[in-house]
């Protein structure tokens, strides 16, 4: 998390749960952050940000999703983080 704190522009709001998934269970850190600025509109959107530990015999992987904070991702996010699958 202090890597995430020193990158995500105003990192706010962590919190790490176990949370069972397709592949197996999983570590999910969910946290909040801002976007950066639209070049266009130089507006700065507030983000929701769920992040995704996977492990099996000694193989990490990442999946990390993110979308305006109050959108409707629940269903979404569940649906591709379920779709992970290990080779």
């Amino acid at each position: 998390m202090p890597r995430l704190g020193a990158t995500v522009p105003k990192f706010a709001s962590p919190k790490v749960s176990q949370v069972p998934r397709t592949a197996g269970p999983v570590v999910l850190l969910t946290y909040q952050g801002d976007s950066a600025k639209n070049p266009v509109t130089g507006k700065v959107v507030r983000n929701a940000f769920e992040r995704y530990a996977f492990y099996r015999q000694g193989h990490e992987v990442d999946l990390s999703l993110s979308g305006p904070v109050n959108a409707d991702n629940v269903d979404p996010w569940r649906i591709v983080s379920d779709s992970f699958a290990w080779r």
